[in-house]
């Protein structure tokens, strides 16, 4: 049985959730990587939830772009860690340029994508 897609989470406050590698896996793998963490206070939803507690973080390989791995604090981490399974082996790219529905915690994923090309503090509120 092949568990690299199974989403984890921690239920504490916030919560802790996880799909595919950390980055302490790519590493141990010998797999070049490149990361990104974006603050929950560049997430839309984050903001009008009012709990800016956490991130969201994205690793790649960096050889190929390739989504290897999702990690999030934050209260709908689990949500979160769910939606990753989707776009686990996707390029950031793909992701970036993908639709994500506007005032939901998963939009956080996009922008996190777009977090390897751009600033998120220049993102509009609609990323």
């Amino acid at each position: 049985m092949d568990y690299a897609r199974l989403p984890r989470v921690t239920f504490t406050g916030p919560a802790i959730g996880a799909v595919g590698m950390t980055e302490k896996d790519v590493v141990a793998a010998g797999i070049r990587c490149d990361c990104r963490v974006l603050p929950l206070h560049h997430v839309p939803r984050a903001l009008v939830n009012r709990d800016t507690r956490g991130f969201i973080k994205i690793v790649v390989d960096a050889d190929t772009g390739k989504i290897l791995g999702i990690t999030a604090v934050a209260k709908e981490a689990g949500e979160l860690a769910a939606a990753g399974v989707h776009v686990l082996g996707k390029t950031v790219a793909e992701v970036a340029d993908a639709w994500a529905p506007y005032l939901t915690m998963a939009e956080g994923i996009r922008i996190a994508a777009k977090a390897f090309t751009t600033d998120p503090s220049l993102l509009s509120c609609c990323a």
